[in-house]
């Protein structure tokens, strides 16, 4: 029984009580009222009918102060056992806390590594070959037979994120939502995206769901998707796949294009916006591909949110994802 549970038996326990007390308290004025009448009468009748009273009355107050005394007792119990769970409640905040802290030190510890890598093995980095302004393709599906996503709060989150960067102007985000398989084409003829980002649910067997005409569940196919990369690979550097058991699409398109994200299995919707939001923050101040991702998944730990083991990096074989920088910074 949880700790909520044992407080609503003893505030129960606490209103019998006190309602049985203002019983009791009725009885005693009663009896009060019979003895004092016994003591005036002289009408034989009369102090029998009080007589009566006082017997029935006494009855009464020794049933309440029985029934009383049964509450009591476990009112007792109850707390004791509310102290108990309390206590087992407050071990468990505490190793969570330290679970909690471990996790901040050892991802800080991984940062600083990376960090010390990147100062040993400085990035030569050709800016004349990156693009004036990347452009990102933010795919959206949640069909009505899925369990609802705030895919609106993801984008919003991505958007005040990239807003708030140094190289806010460098990135174009646009978005297309209730994704249907052929809008995908059209879309990134339309956009010419740097960076194409999935957003919605996935399925065990590496499906990506999008949507039919009528809103229902349609889903693509890991071998759909990389075919799709192979044809229109020209301009994509990135993909992101922000779906549950999307790992396996992300791993095989890098056959076709630098990179990759995807998640290695279910993702709660609040750590898939915090990962992507932080992941094109970074991006967004000149930060590499790498860079980007370790924050994603930094921002998760910082936020105490479970799932940071979740998302997965991959590149095309002999890319290093420290050496690619999308953002130019502005001149």
């Amino acid at each position: 029984m949880s700790v909520a549970m044992y407080r609503n038996k003893v505030q129960s326990l606490e209103k019998d009580i006190a309602s049985i007390e203002k019983d009791l308290g009725k009885e005693q004025e009663k009896l009060a009222k019979a003895l004092k009448s016994i003591q005036r009468t002289k009408s034989t009748s009369t102090l029998n009918s009080k007589q009566r009273e006082v017997t029935n009355s006494q009855k009464k107050i020794g049933d309440l102060k029985v029934k009383k005394a049964n509450k009591m007792k476990s009112l007792n119990q109850a707390l004791g056992q509310l102290h108990r769970s309390e206590d087992r409640e407050l071990k468990k905040n505490k190793t969570a806390e330290l679970k909690h802290t471990k996790a901040i030190t050892n991802e800080l510890k991984n940062q600083q590594r990376i960090s010390k890598e990147i100062l040993e093995n400085p990035i030569s980095i050709n800016f004349e070959s990156l693009p004036e302004k990347i452009n990102v393709l933010f795919l959206a599906s949640n069909p009505t037979d899925q369990s609802s996503l705030r895919l609106d709060k993801e984008i919003s989150l991505i958007h005040s994120k990239i807003r708030a960067s140094e190289y806010r102007d460098s990135i174009n985000l646009q978005s297309r939502w209730a994704v249907r398989s052929n809008d995908i084409l059209q879309a990134i003829n339309e956009v010419q995206p740097h960076i194409i980002h999935f957003s919605g649910h996935g399925s065990a067997t590496n499906d990506i769901v999008l949507e039919t005409t009528e809103g229902t569940t349609s889903l693509l196919s890991k071998e759909a998707v990389t075919l799709l990369m192979k044809t229109m690979s020209d301009s994509i550097k990135l993909v992101i796949f922000n779906n549950c058991f999307s790992s396996g699409q992300a791993e095989a398109v890098t056959e076709h294009i630098d990179c990759a994200i995807g998640m290695n299995e279910a993702v709660y919707d609040d750590a898939a916006r915090e990962f992507a939001a932080q992941f094109y923050s970074a991006i967004a101040f000149g930060k590499s591909v790498q860079n980007a991702f370790e924050q994603g998944k930094l921002s998760l730990v910082l936020a105490g949110i479970e799932g940071d083991d979740i998302p997965e990096l991959y590149t095309r074989p002999g890319l290093k994802p420290n050496e690619m920088v999308l953002v130019k910074p502005a001149q």
